[in-house]
């Protein structure tokens, strides 16, 4: 049984702003709504009282017990545990289109399409990051991180944990350059296909890999410690995976939906009227599910271990 407690942090509202070629990175953030931020669940390190203030928010993206998030200006703040320089080191400047925050570490992609890592250093995560700037999207995660570039090749790096499950590599990503999505989870990984369908490769714990739903229609993965979830052209939601905690049983069977989160045991969704539902459990004394936000407004989500973020561009 894996005993890390993990999260899975990318936020997928308006996900194709992530995939953009090279010459519309500059112009696709000045597009992207912004707002305030709000957080709630486990407040251990402050990474929920200690929200940044401000209304210029296009994108959050929460970690372990850090969260990052990216200004309109391409600027990035951090917050919380600051164990290893995940908060000290974030990259200064504002030439940043997205992030994304892993364990204990996170990841900036640059306007120019290079990637910068920063935090933690125990697992290759920050120095192996690969060189080059046609990279469109990034994802973080517990040991491994994954960028899919312009031509829609997939690119892994970190400590391939799955050697030692099973003698399955997290790292073994799919060759081709179909892709136009992609997801790190704890011992498996996502893949969204340009026909709308998703490859799943790593760990099989509990279904991760084996249950993987087939056919098209699909346009945002994320992958969990022990569930995962897709977003279909309809806007509703398919889940796989471990179900101890009803994270798969409890989805909602209704559409509308426009964004997903992963957390340990628990799951958030945005739906298109600006609302965000929760569902599942994990530490429910942390909040994670019973103090999700009321009212409409919001714009993006991302869900941690124990914690959520999402922006907010009205007042509740």
């Amino acid at each position: 049984m894996i005993r890390y407690h993990y999260f899975v942090v990318i936020s997928l509202f308006l996900l194709a702003t992530l995939m953009i070629s090279a010459c519309g990175r500059g112009t696709a953030d000045q597009e992207r709504p912004a707002g305030s931020i709000v957080a709630w669940g486990l407040d251990s390190d402050g990474q929920v009282s200690d929200v940044p203030s401000g209304d210029d928010f296009i994108e959050v993206s929460a970690g372990n017990r850090h969260n990052i998030a990216l200004r309109k200006d391409g600027s990035i703040v951090s917050w919380g545990r600051d164990t290893g320089g995940q908060v000290s080191n974030t990259p200064s400047g504002n030439n940043y289109v997205a992030i994304s925050a892993g364990f204990d570490y996170s990841l900036a992609l640059r306007d120019d399409g290079s990637i910068v890592a920063w935090g933690w250093e125990h697992l290759d995560h920050v120095q192996n990051v690969p060189a080059g700037n046609n990279f469109v999207a990034i994802s973080a995660s517990f040991d491994h991180s994954l960028a899919l570039t312009e031509d829609g090749t997939i690119v892994a790096w970190g400590r391939d944990y799955g050697r030692s499950l099973d003698n399955v590599h997290v790292l073994d990503r799919p060759r081709s350059s179909n892709y136009v999505a992609v997801s790190a989870g704890l011992v498996h990984s996502l893949a969204l296909r340009t026909d709308g369908s998703i490859y799943a490769w790593g760990n099989d714990q509990l279904g991760s890999v084996n249950d993987t739903p087939e056919g098209n229609g699909f346009v945002a993965v994320t992958a969990g410690a022990r569930h995962s979830l897709a977003l279909r052209e309809d806007g509703s939601i398919a889940a796989w995976g471990w179900d101890l905690q009803n994270e798969v049983s409890d989805t909602p069977d209704d559409g509308g939906f426009v964004a997903l989160g992963v957390g340990y045991g628990h799951s958030i969704a945005l739906r298109e009227d600006g609302s965000i539902t929760a569902w599942g459990w994990g530490r429910g004394d942390h909040g994670q599910v019973t103090d999700t936000p009321p009212g409409n407004g919001y714009v993006a989500i991302s869900a941690s271990e124990y914690h959520n973020l999402a922006i907010r561009t009205e007042a509740p």
